[in-house]
């Protein structure tokens, strides 16, 4: 990609290199470890102008959603759920969300979060790119139409239940290559007094807590304040409310209006501390790729020091930047003996490259497991203490940690 896909200008400097990479959230069934892999260049691009970071190689969007078996859902773990409880509350308290407003919400995934606002009397349509999500979705009685975020789905979506009080979309606007584009369709199906919400994950919580594993090929940007705020003032919309949160390792949570009055004098101040901690220069991103680099050889060093051992070694939280983590670690099945989790949609499976099988969580309570390596850390004291309840003999690696626990 040549361009920056929110200021279009040519102003792009790589600073990340993972490696090679196959999709993230594309499980592979048995059968499919006989065929070839594709793997893609995993490159990061910081744009000198307008401060947005983006991968250099894009998937097509149609082989991300479509043409493989995206495996996430959104009802997958209860911390999941915890979180879009609050977001459907914090949300509604601060639109003032009333019986009959209408919710939009792109890359709806299984419906969960509509739910909560159905319950709450809205009327709520999703739209959502992967055929296996958005049946489930309409099976469970939520309307969700099964095409990417655009004119035609958002025309859809006004004749059904009139234009919005909300659209918002959660971890999916970084998953957006035509962002531009997508700004416009948005703005015409929002009412005048409507708000654009979104969660993606904040590139100051990415770089400063060495969240390598969030990059990945279905997540085309991280943003910035910086880079977000030039991005909706073009399409004169303006941030009205910034929320940064924990979910995911780091996230902003940003609410846009088309009225400038409702103008967070906030934006500002995160802006000057995004420039105070030098995220828009190339030497923040060297020490970033040194940490992650050093600490990988930390991780398999301990790694094989244990398997010469004998011990044996399974792995928890089969996520997509679970497979960031063990494909820039270049650990697979001849290491990891297996890895769990808790979503009927992957057990059974295989990781993405490094073809390791996923298994439910009491596999764990197997003596012959000696450790376990936490690929989803984010949650990991969840898992630790969920973990511990099945097998209290296991040791515990997490990636950054200097010990065991």
């Amino acid at each position: 990609m040549s361009k920056c896909i929110v200021c279009e200008k040519t102003t792009l400097e790589r600073v990340i290199t993972l490696g090679f990479h196959p999709l993230a959230d594309t499980f592979l069934k048995k059968e499919q470890l006989l065929s070839p892999q594709k793997m893609y260049p995993l490159n990061c691009l910081l744009c000198k102008n307008c401060g947005h970071l983006q991968n250099e190689i894009f998937v097509s969007r149609e082989e991300r959603y479509v043409e493989s078996n995206y495996s996430y859902t959104s009802s997958n773990s209860p911390s999941a759920m915890a979180h879009w409880d609050e977001f459907c509350e914090t949300v509604s308290n601060f639109i003032n969300l009333k019986p009959n407003d209408t919710v939009i919400e792109f890359g709806s995934n299984d419906g969960y979060l509509l739910k909560q606002f159905q319950k709450k009397g809205a009327k709520v349509t999703g739209i959502d790119p992967s055929p296996v999500v958005a049946k489930i979705a309409n099976k469970n009685g939520l309307y969700t139409i099964c095409d990417f975020l655009g004119n035609k789905a958002i025309s859809t979506a006004i004749k059904k239940n009139g234009k919005a009080k909300v659209i918002c979309g959660n971890n999916v606007f970084n998953h957006i290559e035509k962002i531009n584009e997508a700004i416009l369709a948005i703005k015409s199906g929002l009412k005048s007094n409507g708000f654009l919400i979104i969660e993606v994950p904040s590139l100051r919580d990415t770089i400063q807590k060495y969240l390598f594993d969030m990059i990945f090929h279905e997540h085309v940007s991280t943003f910035s304040i910086k880079s977000i705020d030039y991005l909706f003032k073009k399409h004169d919309l303006y941030i009205a409310n910034i929320e940064n949160i924990p979910y995911h390792g780091g996230s902003l949570r940003i609410y846009a209006s088309s009225d400038p009055k409702k103008y967070s004098k906030d934006v500002n101040k995160y802006i000057k501390h995004e420039e105070k901690d030098k995220l828009f220069h190339t030497v923040t991103y060297k020490k970033f790729m040194s940490k992650i680099i050093k600490d990988k050889n930390n991780v398999l060093a301990k790694i094989y020091s244990l398997k010469k051992k004998g011990k044996r070694i399974a792995a928890v939280g089969a996520g997509a930047r679970s497979n960031t983590l063990l494909n820039f670690y270049r650990l697979d099945a001849t290491v990891i003996d297996f890895i769990t989790d808790a979503s009927k949609h992957k057990i059974s499976k295989f990781t993405p490259g490094s073809n390791i099988e996923v298994r439910a969580d009491n596999a764990l309570a197997s003596k012959n497991i000696d450790v376990a390596l936490i690929t989803a850390w984010n949650i990991g004291k969840y898992l630790i203490q969920k973990i511990k309840k099945i097998n209290d003999t296991i040791e515990f690696i997490v990636p950054g940690e200097k010990k065991l626990l």
